[in-house]
């Protein structure tokens, strides 16, 4: 965006060294429109780059949460299925050893308690993995709305560092639309080579 107004100032400047080259006396009449106006258009793309850095930091965040959530859940759900899955195998062993007799019995028993504990000790770390999980995604997208933040913050900065430039260069269009004495000209010269020098 601000290229374009780049290039539209230079097509405007040097349509108005055509015109400077055709008349011999300037018009000044507009150069403080055209500052304003490219002032205005600065301040415009500043502000729908900070608008778009922000809908796009809320977007990323409520994406992070809506994925954490759903894979949380997705994960939770896995982990009921493996309990279920590990009581009706627990049930169908005992069914299956009671004919067997009392010895058989317990190391059926026993086996599905392992199985049982089994079970549930993955339901936890699988619950624990996706919590895991969720916090990093949340963390990730804490860490892009930040980055989103400090550039929206540099973009600010370089805003008004370009506007605090074309300040001056206004400043100094209108020093110069003033009548100078032949000492005003040295002067406004060398501040003007001055102020070239430090940047």
């Amino acid at each position: 965006m601000e290229r374009s107004d780049d290039e539209g100032y230079e097509s405007e400047r040097q349509g108005s060294s055509d015109e400077e080259a055709t008349n011999s006396r300037m018009d000044h009449g507009e150069t403080g429109s055209h500052v304003a106006g490219v002032l205005n258009a600065a301040e415009d793309a500043a502000e729908t780059i900070r608008a778009k850095a922000r809908r796009d930091a809320d977007e990323i965040l409520r994406d992070a949460k809506a994925d954490a959530a759903a894979r949380v859940e997705e994960l939770t759900r896995e982990a009921a299925r493996v309990r279920l899955e590990a009581d009706d195998y627990a049930r169908d062993i005992r069914a299956a050893v009671d004919s067997y007799g009392t010895q058989a019995r317990r190391e059926a028993e026993e086996q599905a308690r392992k199985l049982l504990a089994d079970a549930e000790e993955q339901a936890r770390a699988t619950r624990e993995a996706a919590q895991e999980m969720g916090v990093q995604i949340e963390a990730d997208a804490r860490r892009r709305h930040e980055s989103l933040v400090r550039e929206a913050r540099s973009l600010e900065e370089r805003r008004q560092r370009v506007l605090d430039g074309l300040r001056d260069l206004a400043a100094q269009l209108q020093d110069a639309l003033v009548e100078p004495t032949s000492r005003d000209v040295d002067e406004s010269l060398a501040d003007a080579l001055d102020i070239e020098r430090r940047r």
